[in-house]
This record gives structure tokens, sequence and C-alpha cells, in this order.
């Protein structure tokens, strides 16, 4: 899909340049400087790109950008036992028996 159809999803030619360059991969520094812009400019019109396509994430953008469907929200990994057999965030009281000298 051209540019120029692209800004029919609301963005300006120059977000639509910017969000082309972010699609192909490129960092914002990287896109600054071949656009002859500043980082914070370049940071101001991707923020202004995620506000018009209603995403919060790079991926997330290039997805609707190219009217695929979006990714997989990353699940949660399942509870890892502690050694102490606990589970994460739970709380273990370990009782040691120490010496005379302090030591287990």
């Amino acid at each position: 899909m051209r540019i120029d159809d692209r800004t029919g999803m609301g963005l300006s030619k120059r977000e639509a340049e910017v969000m082309e360059l972010i699609a192909t991969g490129h960092s914002n520094g990287e896109i600054a400087r071949l656009l002859f812009l500043s980082e914070k400019t370049v940071k101001n019109h991707v923020n202004r790109i995620y506000a018009k396509l209603g995403v919060d994430s790079r991926m997330t953008a290039i997805c609707r950008w190219r009217g695929e469907p979006a990714p997989p929200a990353p699940s949660a990994p399942g509870p890892i036992p502690g050694e102490d057999g606990a589970q994460p965030g739970q709380a273990v009281l370990k009782l040691v028996r120490l010496d005379g000298q302090g030591r287990a």
C-alpha cells in the first residue's frame, strides 16, 4: 500500500513517513537522522501516531499499519515453586537451628 493511501488512517504525511520507517525496523534515532529531525520531534510523532492508531506499542502499531491482526498479548508464566516449595509472593518462614557460634 502506498503512503498516500495510509494517510486515511488519520496520520499526517510526516507521521506516515515516520510510521513507514518504524514498520521497516528503524529506531527513533535512525528515523531522526534519515528525516533530518531531532529525536525529540520523532518521539512526538511516534506518540501522536500511537494515539491516532489507538495502540501502545511499536509492534501493535506496525500490525495496524500493515492491516494485520495484532500479536497476541504475552501470557504470564505459571507459578514456579521456589526451593522451599513456596509459590511466588508466598511468605516462607524458615527455622534454622544455630550452633553456639551463630552458624547454621
